[in-house]
Parts: C-alpha cells; structure tokens; sequence
C-alpha cells in the first residue's frame, strides 16, 4: 500500500481510538456517579452563556479537526487529484477529452476546495467525536448506550455515502457525456469538453463529502426520535417540505443548473428521508 494511504488510515484510526476511549471513559464515569435511568443526566443546569462557550469550544476543535484534515489533503494533493480522475480516465483516452483549465488562478482555487473537501472526509471522525462531547451531559444513562451504539453505524453510513458517490458520480457523468455527444463521420473534426476541472473535479470532491455527512441523516433523526424530540407522524406531516428543502439543497451542491443532476442526487436524499421516518417509528417512545 502507498504511503499516503498508511498515514491517512493511521491519522484516522487515532481519531477513533480517541472517540472510543472518550466514550467508555465518559459512559463509565457516568455510571457510577448515576444509579437509575430515571435521574437527571447531570447534577446542575448550565446556563446560556456556558452552554455558548462549551459550543464554541467545540467548533473551534471542530475547525481545528478540519484544518489537520485539509492540510494532509493538501500534502497528498496529486494523489487525491489522480484518484479523482481515475474513474474517468478511460472516457478521457476515448474521446481525446483534455483536463483543461479557465485561467492560471484557477489551478490553485481548485487545490484548495479539493483540499477542503477530502479534509472533511479525513476529519469526520475528530468531528463526530467533537459533537457527541457536546451533548454528551445532556443524556440520560439509557440515551448514552444508545447513543453508543449509532457510533460506529455512524462511521460506517459515512464511508458508504462516500464510496457510493465516488463511484456513481463517473457513471452518471460517462452516460451524460455519451448520451449527449453526437456521432462523428468526420474524423477531422473533434469536440472538446471545456472547463473539465472546474466542472468534474471539484464536484466529484464536494458531492463525495457531502454524500458522507448526508448519510448521516437517518441516524440524526432517529436519535431525535429516541429523545422524544420529533415523530414519525410529525416528519410525515411535513414530508412535502422536506422534499423541497432536499432538492434547493442539492440544486446548490449539484455544479450545474439542468434539473437531471440535481434529481440525481436529491434521489437517495429523498429515499433516507423516509428511511428514517421508518427509524423513528420503530425507536421512537411508546408513550
């Protein structure tokens, strides 16, 4: 294996020894302080202000999670950039198809959004780890073991979203391009595809992160569920504007402005939503 993978798998195998550690000390802890599942989940209430500074420690540890991700991201740029054109690769060498370029700053604007992204796949972990310390006082005992119990579903729901879009997103994009390029009898006369980095790479990049916290839904609902906080009769209720609010936001994560894309990825959206209509029903109390 390359060196590039050991050392991402190594910074993200630490991420999750480090979760892991946290929430055996944390459940232990808990547990001999607290007796019943009935008790509160701590012995005072936080006010506004520490509860504003527990969260801004948070997500200063959150951003700093995501700078380490993107600063290894940036180290092993040319690999990530390889494995994004990979897929690809063969409709490249068939259509004679160049990585083109609009201007000599966008080279370096695309290292940094790539960058960004896979920093954000490198760090879920850290990040994941950094949510569940924020609302970790808040649980009940009962609350706690569930909540252990979606975390390791959590990072496997988030490595499937991303190796889903990974290899999806080049299908969708090869049948686009042969659905749409006519048949040339003339082999003087060629069609370039302008604007490929822009257009495909970054996309690929930001579509396969997204994919990633996406996934995540259907366990963030269900954990809302198991609260009490929403229902299952309540998101069906509202299940028209959940459709509208899943396609504006794919609209702004597809790259271009044809409804195909945007259907493409609300799609699977659309299908965990239910799923975790589904999720609720079956977790959420009886009472």
């Amino acid at each position: 294996m390359q060196k590039w993978l050991w050392v991402t798998f190594a910074f993200l195998a630490s991420i999750l020894i480090l979760t892991v550690i946290f929430v055996v000390m944390k459940k232990r802890k808990y547990e001999e302080a607290v007796s019943t599942d009935d008790e509160p989940p701590n012995d005072r209430e936080m006010s506004l202000w520490e509860h504003l500074a527990e969260l801004r420690a948070r997500l200063l540890w959150v951003i700093l999670f995501w700078a380490i991700g993107t600063i290894i991201a940036w180290v092993y740029y040319d690999k990530i950039w390889w494995l994004l054109v990979k897929p690809i690769e063969p409709a490249l060498l068939k259509y004679d198809i160049p990585i083109t370029l609009q201007s000599i700053f966008e080279p370096l604007l695309l290292k940094l959004q790539i960058s960004a992204a896979a920093g954000l796949v490198i760090s879920f972990p850290g990040i994941l780890y950094e949510v569940l310390a924020f609302i970790w006082p808040a649980l009940y005992p009962h609350e706690k073991r569930f909540a252990l119990k979606l975390l390791p579903v959590s990072l496997l729901l988030f490595g499937v979203g991303v190796f889903l879009a990974y290899h999806l997103i080049p299908v969708a994009a090869l049948f686009m391009l042969q659905m749409g390029l006519p048949h040339m009898d003339n082999p003087g006369i060629k069609i370039q595809v302008l604007n490929f980095a822009r257009q495909y790479l970054w996309s690929v990049a930001k579509i396969t992160a997204a994919c990633g916290v996406l996934f995540q839904m259907p366990l963030v609902i269900m954990f809302l569920g198991k609260l009490g906080v929403i229902s299952a009769e309540g998101l069906l209720r509202y299940w028209r504007h959940a459709i509208v609010a899943i396609f504006s936001l794919s609209a702004i994560i597809t790259p271009t402005i044809d409804p195909v894309n945007m259907t493409l990825l609300a799609g699977p959206i659309v299908g965990l939503y239910f799923l975790s209509i589904l999720l609720v029903y079956l977790t959420q109390p009886k009472q």
